[in-house]
C-alpha cells in the first residue's frame, strides 16, 4: 500500500490503539501529503486539525494550540466570528452561540472571560456534525514540527496519548526521528520506550518524486519561456541530481549511511536560482552545458540541505564530499563567484564574467553584459533579490 492509502486505513479506524507516526526527511513533502492529498480524500467524512508543534514549551500551550486548532477547523460559525470581530456585541453573540453548542452549561460568555481562558471552554471530540450537511465527521489530529518542539519528550508523548487513547482521537504524527531524538538528547532505547506508549505504527514517507520533479518543472512558472523549455529538456538530469536508485535502500527507504538530502523546497529554489546562471552563458551566445546545471544543483543541494556523512546530518561538506554523492558533479564548472553566491548571497556579476572567460574561454563584453543581465533578473525577481 502506499503512505497516503495507509494514511486512509488508519483515519478509518473506529477505535485507534495508538497514533500512526508519518517519519521523512525535512522537505521531502509530508505536510503537503497530509494538507492536499489525505484532507482532500478524506473530505467528505474527516476533518482534519494540524498542530504545529514549533515553538511549544509547556502542556497547556500544547493544549490551548489543540483547542483552538480545532476550533477553527471544526466550527462552521467561525466565519460567522470573523465578520463579528469589527462589531463588538455582533462579536460576542456569535461567541456566546458557539459556546452554547459545544458547552451547554457554559452560560454567558460575556460572564466567563474575565475569570476563565475562552480556550477552556472548549470540550474538544473526535466527532462533530457537519451543521449545513447535517452529517457526522471524524476529527483527526496531526501534529507536525515534531521535532522542533521545546518540550520535554515524556510529557508531549503523554499529551499526545491523552488525546489518542483516553479521548479516541485518530492521530497522525509527522516528523524526522533522527532530529527529534538528537534534540532531546535521548539514546534509542529511552526513545523507542517513550514511543511504545503512543504509537501503534509508522510509516516511513518516500515521495513519487518522479513525478513531483516533472510537476515542479513543467507547472511552474519560470522567469522566461526559453528557460522553461531548457529545463524540460533535462528533467532526467534534475532527477538523477536530486535522487537516483542508489540513494534508496532494498526496503524502499533512504539511505543513512553516505547519502544525499532531499529537500524540494531547496531543489525548486536552486532551479529559480541556476536562471540567472543560465542568462549570464546565453547573453555571451554561450550554450549551457548539462554539466553546469547539474554541478550548480549538486553544490546547491548539498549547501543549503546537507549530507548525511558516516549517518550524521551536516553542513560541513567539500568538493570530495560532494563528488562521492553526486557522481555527474564537475567542481571545475563552478566558479568561485558562484560558490560565494550560494554560501553567502554575495553575487558579483563581473567576477562571474571573468571566471566564466576562464573556464570557456571566451572574452565577454563585460559592461553590457553585466547591465543587460542586471537589468533582466531585476525585472524577474525584483531589486531586492538580485544579490540573494
Amino acid at each position: 500500500m502506499s503512505t497516503l492509502s495507509e494514511l486512509i486505513h488508519y483515519c478509518n479506524e473506529d477505535d485507534p490503539v495508538g497514533a500512526m507516526l508519518l517519519l521523512g526527511e525535512w522537505g521531502c513533502g509530508k505536510t503537503y501529503l497530509i494538507e492536499k492529498d489525505l484532507a482532500g480524500a478524506l473530505k467528505d467524512t474527516h476533518i482534519i486539525v494540524k498542530v504545529s508543534l514549533f515553538g511549544m514549551n509547556d502542556q497547556k500551550d500544547l493544549q490551548d494550540s489543540v483547542r483552538q486548532k480545532w476550533f477553527e477547523a471544526c466550527l462552521p460559525l467561525l466565519g460567522t466570528l470573523k465578520r463579528a470581530k469589527e462589531n463588538t456585541k455582533g462579536f460576542w453573540t456569535a461567541l456566546n452561540g458557539v459556546i452554547r453548542v459545544i458547552n451547554p452549561i457554559a452560560g454567558s460568555a460575556g460572564n466567563v472571560m474575565t475569570s476563565v481562558n475562552a480556550l477552556d471552554l472548549l470540550p474538544i471530540k473526535n466527532e462533530i456534525e457537519d451543521i449545513r450537511a447535517h452529517e457526522k465527521k471524524r476529527v483527526v489530529l496531526v501534529y507536525d514540527d515534531f521535532e522542533r518542539t521545546n518540550m520535554n519528550p515524556l510529557e508531549l508523548l503523554g499529551v499526545i496519548n491523552d488525546y489518542c487513547e483516553n479521548s479516541n482521537f485518530n492521530t497522525i504524527i509527522s516528523a524526522n526521528e533522527e532530529f527529534f531524538i538528537k534534540k532531546m538528547e535521548m539514546d534509542d532505547a529511552t526513545y523507542h520506550m517513550l514511543r511504545e506508549k503512543t504509537v501503534s505504527q509508522s510509516i516511513y514517507h518516500i515521495p513519487d518524486y518522479s513525478s513531483i520533479v516533472h510537476s515542479i518543472i513543467s507547472e511552474r512558472t519560470w522567469p522566461s519561456p526559453e528557460y522553461a523549455e531548457f529545463l524540460a529538456e533535462r528533467e532526467a538530469l534534475v532527477l538523477d541530481a536530486f535522487i537516483s536508485e542508489d540513494d534508496i535502500t532494498a526496503k524502499g527507504i533512504i539511505s543513512r549511511n553516505n547519502a544525499k538530502c532531499h529537500n524540494l523546497r531547496s531543489l525548486t529554489k536552486g532551479l529559480e536560482s541556476f536562471f540567472r546562471i543560465y542568462y549570464h552563458m546565453d547573453s555571451q551566445g554561450l550554450e549551457v552545458p548539462d554539466g553546469c546545471l547539474y554541478s550548480f544543483l549538486a553544490f546547491f543541494l548539498a549547501s543549503k540541505s546537507g549530507i548525511y556523512k558516516n549517518g550524521e546530518h551536516t553542513l560541513e561538506i567539500d568538493d570530495s564530499d560532494i563528488k562521492q554523492l553526486y557522481s555527474k558533479y564537475s567542481p571545475e564548472l563552478m566558479t568561485e563567484a558562484e560558490r560565494e553566491w550560494i554560501e553567502s548571497g554575495i553575487w558579483d556579476s563581473e567576477r562571474y564574467l571573468e571566471e566564466m572567460t576562464d573556464i570557456y574561454d571566451k572574452a565577454p563584453q563585460k559592461a553590457s553584459a553585466i547591465e543587460k543581465t542586471n537589468e533582466v533578473i531585476e525585472t524577474q525577481y525584483g531589486h531586492e533579490n538580485i544579490s540573494q
